[in-house]
């Protein structure tokens, strides 16, 4: 169960996301917020949504389109998310007899509720006064606020009531939802048995990017693995039939030198004596000029032309070499060492950098240059090498299947001896941490991590034992705000689920309206799906084989340089986190996660290379570990069971507006109005319609 669960993170992710948005939709729903009204504007007298047959009308259009924040596109896309959410809990509600009066209505407006997207939310200053720490409803604030909304008072009633239902109804599948004690303790042990570590990443990628290849490197790469190349063209031999005509296409390119940008001013120092009246203190001395980082690229257009220029005469006198010209003036570092191969450039769609330079090729023939071209960018000058088309034969594709090959397997050796090197230098003498060799990089996705741990916390709670699903106590049709609530089935979760209907919960996968009356629960041992998930015990998941056994030893093979200014690796610091089966940059190396968990004691940097799912290959260094006690889970036992029903709560009800939404979607039940998610270009032509109802559930 925990590892498909962790298949469906994203899922997880969403639900997460969703909540926050609700929030922000009312966190920011403030008077005179609602300014935006141009867009997502309906046809008079149109409904905005049908959804299973009931039509939403502008009022609810209207709340749901201004108070998300979203724009564009995204903010109709939102509101009819929001819409949709509703109508699905509500009509379930409906069909269980679930009922609100206007009395209730006015009773949750007065206490501050507001309702969208099936959650209730407090609006809190937005309706009330405070005085002397006591708060007052003011109806005054409430016109105001529905006068914001740019609908009338009792239209506001009517959508708030529907929205009313719709909660009441996610309120009694929450309520469905039980927690243990056993499953609270196995959760909070598994969550605070934790490791941080710092991490170095050499990525393949990088070296790759920064691989320097020549025409030597090429060839060197077919000697020694021309079976390779071979097999790669049995692969690829029938993408190079009937192929369109192409020219092997080599380019000089000089950048125009930019104009240097003034440096800063320096600023005075802190405490200088001028004015405040302090002590008088002697001014710095003036800065040195700063030097900068990196030498400036190019030159002026018209030096860069007349070079140019003169290169072409000595090439076509047969004095020079096109490809030693471009090592010798080209400004990009790849083409000083390939002589500028830009490789095959199909004549009709070239890849040149300039439409002037692609143009220019479609005159060429082998042989032939360019005149200079002149751009915003910088100078060009091309040649045609060769042209091919029709059927191509292995010897016409070798290199440049070598190339991509020598790409491929080049970066991953070069990553890999980096990495065996880097851990030999920090693990010499006296085994320095890695940040004294490596520069930390500072974290800046801490609030990716933050919703990680939210990710990972809520897979955690769907144990083996699944959601315990149980009826709640029927409450009458008409209960209002002062009426006791009955303690059976209260588990929580807001106000009372009204289960004042003789019909049980839907079945999440039900498309279908289940037919009022029908008292009798499902069967024991049902394959149907509950409100809050099967309450089924599902099979465990079977440990998950040991990794292939990765070969670090290197090749011999000679590498190409690459380039000397290329990013260097950097430390980056994880957790803490739990022993999960998949981690921050070290991913389901299931042989570093036992080391940081079962080998390492904090401070120690582990003995060896480990290769990630993506090829990168990493060091790691345990930083703290942390063990729970079972004693002190006793402290905070309430709350632990209070979170994580919460939690449980909040994913059953997605789940059953997921597979709900779904199911009407995939009959066509659900119908946005055309106008709303009609998309054109600039020009007015149509598109194809992006928006797909069910979209933000996942």
């Amino acid at each position: 169960m925990l590892e498909s669960l962790r298949k469906s993170g994203a899922s997880i992710a969403v639900y997460l996301i969703f909540g926050a948005l609700i929030v922000i939709f009312v966190v920011t729903l403030a008077p005179n917020a609602f300014t935006d009204q141009g867009g997502g504007c309906m046809p008079g007298g149109t409904s905005a949504l049908a959804v299973d047959g009931v039509k939403v009308n502008q009022t609810g259009y209207k709340i749901a389109y201004s108070g998300n924040q979203y724009n564009g596109r995204q903010k109709v896309y939102v509101a009819l998310e929001y819409l949709i959410r509703r109508e699905l809990l509500a009509q379930a509600a409906a069909e269980h007899g679930i009922r609100v009066t206007s009395d209730l209505v006015d009773e949750e407006i007065k206490k501050g509720y507001f309702f969208v997207g099936g959650q209730r939310q407090n609006l809190g200053t937005v309706l009330f006064d405070e005085i002397d720490g006591d708060k007052f409803f003011n109806f005054g604030k409430l016109k105001g606020w529905v006068n914001t909304l740019n609908v009338s008072l009792n239209s506001y009633k009517d959508e708030q009531a529907r929205g009313l239902q719709a909660a009441l109804m996610a309120e009694l599948i929450q309520d469905s939802v039980r927690v243990s004690r056993e499953e609270a303790l196995a959760n909070y042990l598994f969550e605070n048995n934790t490791v941080t570590y710092d991490v170095v990443q050499f990525s393949p990628a990088a070296y790759r990017d920064a691989m320097r290849l020549s025409d030597a490197d090429v060839q060197r790469f077919l000697a020694a693995h021309e079976d390779e190349v071979k097999k790669k063209w049995i692969e690829l031999e029938r993408t190079y039939k009937a192929t369109q005509p192409a020219l092997k296409v080599r380019s000089i390119f000089i950048a125009k030198l930019e104009p240097a940008k003034p440096a800063d001013p320096p600023k005075p120092a802190d405490g200088s004596g001028a004015g405040s009246g302090s002590a008088a203190v002697p001014p710095p001395a003036p800065e040195a000029p700063k030097v900068a980082d990196t030498k400036p690229v190019g030159m002026p257009i018209e030096q860069a032309k007349a070079k140019l220029e003169a290169a072409r005469t000595a090439i076509a006198a047969g004095k020079q070499k096109f490809a030693d010209a471009a090592k010798q003036l080209s400004t990009d570092e790849t083409a000083k060492v390939n002589g500028g191969d830009m490789g095959w450039q199909k004549i009709e769609s070239a890849q040149l950098g300039d439409k002037a330079v692609n143009d220019a090729i479609k005159t060429l023939k082998p042989g032939e240059m360019s005149p200079v071209i002149t751009t915003d960018a910088g100078a060009y000058l091309v040649m045609a090498e060769e042209k091919r088309e029709g059927d191509l034969t292995y010897d016409q594709v070798k290199a440049e299947l070598a190339v991509d090959l020598a790409k491929d397997l080049w970066s991953k050796e070069a990553a890999k001896r980096a990495a065996l090197d880097a851990l030999a230098t920090v693990s010499a003498g006296t085994g320095k941490p890695l940040d004294q060799v490596f520069k930390r990089e500072v974290n800046m996705q801490q609030q990716q991590l933050d919703m990680q741990q939210q990710i990972e916390r809520a897979m955690q709670l769907q144990q083996k034992q699944g959601a315990i699903v149980t009826e709640s106590a029927n409450i009458p049709a008409a209960w209002t705000a002062e009426d006791p609530v009955p303690a059976a089935g209260a588990g929580g979760g807001g106000s009372a689920a009204p289960a004042g209907s003789a019909a049980p919960i839907p079945a999440a996968g039900s498309a279908a309206k289940p037919a009022t009356g029908s008292a009798a629960p499902p069967a024991t041992g049902s394959a149907t799906p509950s409100a809050a998930g099967s309450a089924a015990t599902p099979a465990p998941t079977p440990p998950a084989p040991d990794a292939p056994v990765v070969d670090l030893t290197p090749t011999k093979d000679v590498l190409p340089a690459f380039a000397t200014d290329m990013t260097k690796p950097t430390v980056v610091s994880q957790g803490p986190t739990p022993r999960l089966k998949d981690l921050p940059v070290i991913g389901a190396s299931k042989a570093a996660i036992d080391a940081l968990f079962d080998e390492l004691t904090p401070g120690m940097l582990a003995k060896q290379v480990y290769q990630t799912e993506s090829g990168a290959y990493v060091l790691v260094q345990l930083v703290a570990k942390s063990a729970p006690k079972v004693d002190e889970f006793d402290k905070v036992a309430d709350q632990e069971i209070k979170d994580m029903r919460d939690l449980r709560a909040m994913i059953a009800v997605e789940q059953w507006l997921k597979t709900r939404c779904e199911a009407l979607a995939k009959d066509s039940k659900i119908k946005p109005l055309s106008e709303l998610i009609a998309e054109s270009d600039d020009k007015g032509a149509p598109l194809p319609v992006a928006y797909k109802p069910c979209m933000s559930f996942r």
